[in-house]
Formats: structure tokens, sequence, C-alpha cells
């Protein structure tokens, strides 16, 4: 059944993601990046998707936890709730489509995704002492509280996961960095790391070159 979306399915007890594509090909469940990333990067993640369908690959959009559209704030939030949001999302694709879904992890996104065993494909990952630490330079930058990173406000439980929190060495996870990141990775690209941009922004040449990667990968 084809249908390009996006729809809304409710996870996970209140989150929500959207879908978007085929239910009968490929399905992917992103992990969008975490935190301000998540909004520079939304434009960015939802032009892949929506290429990704032209391909045939239906793609799934969620909010997790404490983030985006979520009815919990991140002073809320266990940081073993990602993880579980992960496995709620993965089971609500699969029953679905019938089939399980492969991951597409964004930057901090990839903490979470060996919540389930599958195939994972990774932009530039990160470690959580990392995200705490940039929240905090913009903290201090903006004249906020560093206390209360970037206008957020942490449990201690999700604080002190992150900054111990690293990407999960996989052999079935698909390391890919810009071509300007000189850290280890199974392939570069050329592209703009629009996560770094004081607000959001949007390049078709970096989503494109992105969405080109999944869908070889994916398909292979």
């Amino acid at each position: 059944m084809s249908q390009r979306g996006p729809r809304i399915h409710d996870y996970a007890g209140g989150e929500f993601m959207l879908a978007y594509g085929e239910t009968s090909g490929p399905q992917l469940l992103v992990l969008q990046p975490l935190f301000e990333e998540m909004n520079r990067c939304r434009m960015l993640i939802t032009s892949i998707c929506r290429a990704l369908t032209d391909s045939g690959i239906g793609c799934w959009l969620s909010d997790l936890p404490g983030t985006g559209e979520s009815p919990r704030g991140p002073e809320m939030i266990r940081w073993s709730d990602g993880g579980s949001a992960v496995q709620a999302a993965a089971a609500v694709i699969e029953g679905e489509t019938g089939r399980a879904p492969a991951i597409a992890a964004f930057r901090g996104g990839a903490l979470l995704d060996r919540a389930i065993s599958a195939p994972a494909w990774r932009l530039a990952p990160t470690s959580g002492r990392s995200l705490l630490s940039d929240l905090r330079r913009s903290a201090i930058a903006s004249g906020s509280d560093p206390a209360h990173p970037a206008g957020y406000t942490l449990s201690p439980d999700l604080a002190e996961a992150l900054a111990a929190a690293d990407a999960e060495a996989s052999p079935a996870a698909r390391t890919v960095r810009l071509a300007t990141d000189d850290r280890p990775a199974d392939a570069r690209i050329e592209g703009l790391p629009l996560w770094r941009r004081p607000e959001p922004d949007f390049d078709a040449a970096t989503a494109e070159a992105i969405a080109r990667d999944i869908a070889d990968w994916i398909m292979a």
C-alpha cells in the first residue's frame, strides 16, 4: 500500500511519530538529534524522509520522550525512557507493516539505536558528554544558567546517564560522517553540519547526499 504521508501514530503511552511513504517496502525508524540539534535539523530530516519515500522506503519520524511534541518535559524523563520508546516505536512499525524496521540515527539519536536489534545507519554520532558540553557553552554564551542549559531542565537521572553515554560499537551499524570530520567512519559525504548552526537551517545538497547513502544502504 503506497501512502506518502505523513500519518500520525501514537506510541509509548502518549508520544507520537509521523509515518511517510510505503508500508510494503523496507521500513526505517528515524531517531533525531537531541535537544537544540533536533530543532536545527528538523527540516533537513523531514526532507530526507520525503526523499526516501521516492525509493519505496517507509520512514517513521519519532519524537522521543522529552523532545519535540512529547507531553513530558526532559525534567520528567529517565534515560531508560528513551530506549523503551525506541522499542515501542519499532513494535508499532512492525505491527502496522509486518516488517521490522532498520534505524537511521542522527547525532545523539545514535546513543539509543542499540535499544533494539536492528541494522543501524548513523550520521555523525556523538557522545552524551559532548552534547551536554555544547548545551552548557550555549547557556554561558547567552548569559543563561548553565544548570538549565539552553532552557532545558534535565532530570538528575537523565543528566547523569547522558554524561556517560556513547554510541555502542556494532557490526550492524554503518557510520557516516561529513567530509570535514576526520573521526573514524565507514563513509564520508559532502555536506554542511546544520546541527552547528545558531538557527534552524536547510541545505538541499546535504539532504540529497544523506538520502542517497541511506537508500543505497537499506536496499543493499
